[in-house]
């Protein structure tokens, strides 16, 4: 019966083990998806600042200048709330792997101590048939010295 409810337990932190292992993925697709997006985003604005630079040495109005910096100004305003997310999701990511890591280390110890009651039953049963052989040995040893 023990040997029962120590496997539904393994089971059950193994299923444990499993969504935390998912959730980890996830938090690591979200980073990396995150980190991409303010890749863009910083990609954008060195595109859109040399269009700045370009336009302004054949001549532009003051006007159109201040609209392509007030424009830039509004991607580096994108940027940092992009870099912010980045750094949340990497918390989210790091704190989910330890998560998953410490389950996989609850569910090792539990297969552990399945496998070493089993090794204790294997040997127990060892040593009650090792008994019975030399309880019989002994019994026809005692029968053939009587005879």
């Amino acid at each position: 019966m023990a040997k029962n409810k120590l496997d539904l337990l393994l089971k059950l932190e193994t299923d444990k083990e499993e969504n935390l292992r998912i959730n980890y993925v996830q938090a690591q697709q979200n980073f990396v998806s995150n980190q991409q997006k303010l890749q863009g985003l910083n990609d954008f604005r060195l595109e859109y600042s040399q269009q700045l630079h370009n336009r302004a040495k054949q001549g532009m109005s003051c006007e159109s200048i201040k609209q392509y910096n007030s424009f830039i100004n509004k991607i580096e305003e994108a940027i940092n709330q992009q870099a912010t997310t980045v750094r949340t999701a990497k918390q989210v990511e790091e704190q989910r792997r330890k998560l998953w890591l410490a389950q996989q280390a609850k569910t090792k110890a539990i297969a552990k101590l399945i496998e070493k009651k089993a090794i204790e039953k294997q040997v127990k049963e060892n040593k009650a048939e090792q008994k019975v052989l030399d309880e019989f040995a002994t019994n026809i040893f005692m029968r053939r010295i009587a005879s």
